[in-house]
């Protein structure tokens, strides 16, 4: 970790049913499988659920942590899965809703705890769907920005108007894109390329393609079990897909740019 504090990697969508919390999740484990210290926080105040999406007993005390009535090491609870490295869960009790309602200081406030947590190399941010004052400040003080859509043509208009306001909210930084569930790499290409295409015409930027994440069924069967894709279906195509992901997206120097490229 350097003295700047970890790096924030945020993952939006501008809408639910994309795919974005398992992506995250599936993010936060390979980082942490390359060594990095790695804490998950699931931003979605007022629909938190990665903990059950990992059959998890605890998801943590992100309240607590948020009041100061409890200590980072407290607030989290442990993801462990066998032959894999451990990573971190910050989140609210799930089915909660317990931040729905947070105001922006309260968001500011969790933006401003994650941008200096210690003891962390990387913080995966999921946000929540949507295109709200919370997702938009969260967005906003993290790194890099991952937007995740699907072929669905509304995904695709969803995902514009989170890439609009974020480019609005930062000045100018464009998230990157990743097309999941898609059928073929020629398919996520189309997608990628249709929205590229209306953000350099209307926004005048070009966001980054980051690649595209398969189609696979047994994701869906991972997620009914409450267990990690990493121990249910190790040889999925997923998961090469993802290790591709953490390879633009990891090093401390990378950062996502509004030209399509990554410094």
């Amino acid at each position: 970790m350097t003295l700047a504090g970890p790096r924030l990697t945020a993952v939006g969508s501008g809408k639910g049913g994309t795919g974005k919390t398992f992506i995250a999740l599936t993010l936060a484990q390979a980082f942490a499988d390359l060594g990095e210290r790695v804490l998950l926080c699931d931003a979605d105040l007022g629909l938190s659920n990665t903990a059950v999406h990992l059959g998890l007993a605890k998801s943590g005390d992100l309240p607590g942590y948020l009041s100061g009535r409890t200590p980072l090491k407290a607030a989290t609870a442990a993801v462990e899965a066998a032959g894999h490295a451990k990573f971190d869960l910050l989140a609210a009790p799930a089915g909660t809703g317990f931040l729905g309602d947070a105001d922006k200081a309260t968001v500011e406030r969790l933006g401003g705890l994650l941008r200096h947590v210690p003891c962390y190399d990387r913080v995966i941010v999921d946000l929540g769907a949507g295109i709200g004052e919370a997702v938009l400040t969260l967005a906003a003080v993290s790194d890099d920005v991952v937007t995740v859509m699907t072929p669905d043509p509304a995904a695709l208009t969803d995902a514009y108007a989170f890439i609009k306001l974020v480019l609005k909210r930062t000045g100018g930084r464009a998230p990157g894109i990743v097309v999941n569930m898609a059928t073929n790499a020629a398919e996520a290409k189309r997608t990628a390329d249709a929205l590229t295409t209306s953000a350099r015409s209307f926004l005048k930027a070009t966001p980054a393609y980051l690649g595209f994440v398969p189609a696979d069924m047994r994701v869906v069967e991972a997620l009914r079990r409450q267990t990690s894709l990493w121990v249910a279906c190790p040889q999925s195509p997923v998961l090469s897909a993802v290790m591709g992901l953490t390879a633009l997206l990891g090093g401390q120097s990378n950062r996502i740019q509004a030209t399509g490229s990554l410094r």
